[in-house]
């Protein structure tokens, strides 16, 4: 094997240092990734002649309802992608710390560079111990040089393969050791009225702190990928175990053919005579009788020593597969968001190094993002001198003060606030509408507060007995309200009672209580 990976390396330095320098450039583009797709959308807006300034510069006449030009506000798009990643208040910082507490990855991190770098070594030793062993099976009938190619590509392919599923398997099993954790903590929970497993959609970075009070185990499964039983899935693990003991058996087997090959072909080239046919033939079949017991003990012991060797080599790789699940276990986050609350504070060893970091890097988009822009505004002004405009787009063309990339990011800002403002009225009011038409006969806990059902003797969130006071809505704000309250806790305003008396539904006369039919006309009377 020695001999086959020195000729490897002697014929295919320049393919193995192309394979190893791409794999390097690609862990390095995947570790920078935000930063490459930044460096590329300034260098294409800055291309002349085929750039996108140069593109957006031809269009002087699309304007928007915000008196924007189109080519102005595709830019300002672009660059704010990229402004709106470090656009974080200071309050950022304790969100991403809360999220990675609850849910225990406080201390984790992601897959380091390095070992990027030592699996892909451990990939192209792999693909070279596989391409020894398939050489000569993989295109019988071709060249050597050819046998050796499509081995090694074939064994680079395998390997390739190994890598990403002993990754994911290591990853399943730290997944499954959450949800075992989940399961526990929730079994350790003795309280009567505990809640069931269910995972709280609403819960994000942003919305950190909606659980605050909930229990560990509610906080981790709401950041947690999982199945509706919150059960252990080993579906990864068993394919890939299965994948690594065919390879390992397969190419164990296949490295004992190619040994009793060799063998056989050294025994039938020394089955030459090569004795003086003048000596004594049964001195000479004494001899040959000798030679070939020696020769068979030798290669008896070749044989042994091959094996053995394939055992361990056979034992050595899958080694190295236990090794990659072991990477995959250690490295690497379940939580939904754990990797962006991760990148956002990890590198900061406190909060006003947060606030810096990411001052910084929007000054310096806002900077690139402004001179992209004049740029473009010079030359859409100069394609107006040149081609005939109506001159309201000319004193547009001219006036670019109040058009800047920083004023653009307040529009923005002042348009999500907007919409997340409108939302959330939508839903608050969704909710009181809810409450007014589904609860008139509901009850209200005197204790925590919770709707219930008209008959429920318990509430189901504290175990109080329930009493039996109906509820209704504040006439001003909406707010529940018990059947007795004088004055909304929220508002402050007066509850006044509405009472029924009797009314003629023809004259519209009033009576007292216990009158059910009008003197005057007859007719039943109503409760108005």
């Amino acid at each position: 094997m020695v001999e086959f990976l020195e000729e490897v390396l002697a014929t295919h330095r320049v393919l193995l240092s192309i394979i190893v320098l791409s794999l390097i450039a690609a862990v390095i583009i995947m570790k920078y990734w935000d930063r490459v797709k930044f460096w590329w959308t300034c260098t294409w807006y800055s291309f002349p002649v085929i750039g996108k300034i140069a593109k957006l510069s031809k269009d002087i006449t699309s304007v928007d309802e915000k008196g924007w030009f189109s080519s102005e506000t595709t830019l300002c798009s672009d660059f704010h992608r990229y402004y709106d990643r470090f656009d974080k208040d200071p309050e950022h910082y304790d969100r991403c710390k809360s999220y990675l507490s609850k849910v225990d990855e406080l201390g984790r991190k992601p897959f380091p560079m390095f070992m990027w770098i030592v699996v892909f070594a451990l990939v192209i030793l792999e693909a070279l111990g596989f391409a020894y062993v398939l050489a000569g099976f993989t295109i019988p009938g071709a060249s050597e040089a050819l046998q050796q190619y499509g081995a090694f590509g074939i064994a680079l392919i395998i390997s390739i393969i190994l890598v990403g599923f002993t990754h994911w398997t290591g990853h399943e099993v730290y997944k499954n050791s959450v949800l075992k954790k989940i399961r526990t903590y929730y079994s350790n929970d003795r309280r009567d009225n505990k809640k069931n497993l269910e995972p709280d959609s609403r819960i994000k970075l942003e919305s950190n702190n909606l659980d605050d009070e909930d229990r560990n185990y509610s906080q981790l499964l709401n950041r947690v990928s999982t199945n509706a039983t919150v059960t252990q899935t080993w579906i990864i693990s068993i394919v890939t175990a299965i994948f690594v003991i065919v390879i390992a058996i397969g190419a164990t087997y296949v490295r004992g053919q190619v040994l009793e090959k060799q063998l056989t072909e050294e025994k039938s080239m020394t089955q030459t005579n090569v004795y003086e046919q003048s000596l004594p033939t049964s001195l000479i079949q004494s001899q040959q009788n000798a030679d070939s017991k020696a020769f068979d003990e030798a290669q008896d012991s070749d044989r042994k020593g091959g094996w053995a060797t394939f055992i361990v080599l056979a034992v050595l790789f899958v080694f190295i597969q236990l090794l990659g699940i072991l990477f995959g276990f250690k490295w690497g986050f379940v939580g939904k968001e754990s990797l962006i609350a991760f990148e956002d504070s990890s590198d900061f060893r406190t909060k006003q190094d947060f606030i810096n970091y990411f001052k910084r890097e929007k000054d310096n988009i806002v900077k690139i993002a402004e001179q992209k822009l004049k740029l473009l505004q010079q030359k859409m002004y100069q394609k107006g001198n040149i081609v005939s405009t109506s001159s309201k787009e000319m004193d547009m063309l001219k006036s670019t003060d109040y058009r800047t990339f920083k004023e653009y990011v307040k529009n923005e800002a002042r348009e999500n606030f907007s919409f997340h403002s409108d939302m959330e009225k939508v839903k608050e009011n969704g909710y009181k509408k809810e409450i007014e038409v589904n609860n008139k006969n509901n009850i209200l806990c005197s204790s925590c507060n919770a709707i219930l059902p008209e008959n429920t003797k318990f509430c189901n969130s504290c175990g109080t007995e329930v009493q039996k006071e109906k509820i209704h809505n504040c006439s001003n704000c909406n707010t529940i309200l018990e059947e007795n309250s004088k004055f909304c806790p929220s508002c402050g305003q007066k509850i006044i009672k509405k009472e029924f008396v009797p009314t003629c539904p023809e004259c519209k006369t009033t009576y007292e209580k216990g009158v059910k039919f009008c003197p005057k006309d007859g007719q039943l009377l109503e409760l108005v």
